[in-house]
């Protein structure tokens, strides 16, 4: 069926391309008009690997589907450059009826068809029903998301995600929550739960908030949230540490990058002679080379790296310490 689909959607290609807006249906198992809503930045540039937000939409039918949601995120996703797929949950408002979790694999699939998009860049958000599906649905799949940012989830502490919860680990999660809205059973539960499978969390507990998505700055609070969940997942490509926890006693460049022959010159400088490791790794965050233990000295200097094995591509340069961790993006030519 998905393969089937596929043929389908492809030959849309061109006419949702360059639009910012699209609210548009297909047939799937039983739904003959399925419905998604898209929102595409000015910015999109399908050269380029574009950041993706899947947006779940609350439970409510009298003001939720696909199209609401996406009206109400779209200043979001202009502020971030976020590409915005809304898929609809149907007749009784749930996004994650069988079907409706089938038809968003198959729309996030369709996406990377349509539109240039970033798989280390893939992240899901969603309000009430939708952030409980968020949990569920998101880290039920975290081959494919990068992030999560719940938003006053209908959770009832953690029993629907006990079975995934492990999946959390090394992810980051910002969670938007009211204090109004029985924080002890739907905030505090899947925090601890998060924090104690290794998730890498952090969250904003409004005060005198309660079930809504209408509290005060809206779009700037949950832009504080995915740029804090953005900024975490370029870290933990390779190392899940937050930048405000490092010491930055050293500072490094590379001198000549792109790569044009096998060394790296790399400059830096350091306020301790404490050793660092380095060790290459490629844009899947693998490691592929570890060189020996490097002093170092205090003040300004340098070192080459031979890098002959690489093939063209690009690459990760992680200088590892004792008070640093520090990563610089590389082009081998």
């Amino acid at each position: 069926m998905k393969n089937l689909l596929f043929v389908m959607l492809t030959c849309l290609t061109t006419s949702l391309i360059g639009q910012t807006r699209i609210d548009d249906t297909f047939p799937f198992q039983t739904d003959p008009n399925k419905k998604y809503s898209l929102y595409i930045p000015s910015n999109y540039d399908s050269t380029t690997p574009h950041r993706l937000m899947l947006g779940l939409h609350p439970l409510n039918t009298n003001r939720w589907d696909a199209e609401a949601w996406c009206d109400t995120l779209i200043v979001f996703a202009e502020t971030n450059n976020l590409i915005l797929a809304c898929p609809d949950g149907g007749a009784d408002g749930a996004v994650d009826d069988p079907i409706d979790l089938a038809f968003t694999d198959a729309l996030l699939d369709s996406m990377n068809i349509w539109y240039n998009i970033s798989s280390e860049k893939t992240y899901v958000m969603g309000f009430s029903w939708g952030g409980k599906t968020t949990y569920t649905y998101g880290l039920d799949r975290p081959e494919i998301f990068k992030g999560y940012l719940p938003i006053g989830s209908a959770m009832g502490g953690t029993g629907e995600v006990n079975s995934i919860i492990a999946n959390a680990a090394d992810k980051p999660v910002y969670i938007v929550h009211g204090n109004n809205d029985t924080p002890g059973s739907r905030f505090t539960p899947i925090k601890t739960a998060l924090e104690n499978n290794g998730a890498i969390v952090n969250s904003n507990l409004m005060s005198g908030v309660g079930h809504t998505i209408d509290f005060p700055n809206r779009n700037q609070i949950l832009t504080t949230a995915f740029q804090w969940i953005d900024s975490v997942n370029c870290s933990s490509i390779v190392n899940p540490i937050l930048e405000s926890e490092l010491k930055k006693a050293k500072t490094f460049s590379l001198q000549n990058n792109p790569i044009l022959n096998n060394q790296i010159l790399v400059n830096y400088s350091s306020s301790n002679n404490d050793p660092v490791n380095l060790i290459v790794l490629n844009s899947d965050g693998k490691r592929l080379k570890k060189f020996p233990s490097l002093p170092l000295i205090i003040g300004e200097g340098s070192f080459h790296l031979e890098v002959d094995e690489l093939n063209s591509g690009l690459y990760f340069l992680q200088i590892e310490g004792r008070e640093i961790l520090e990563t610089i993006q590389f082009v081998k030519m």
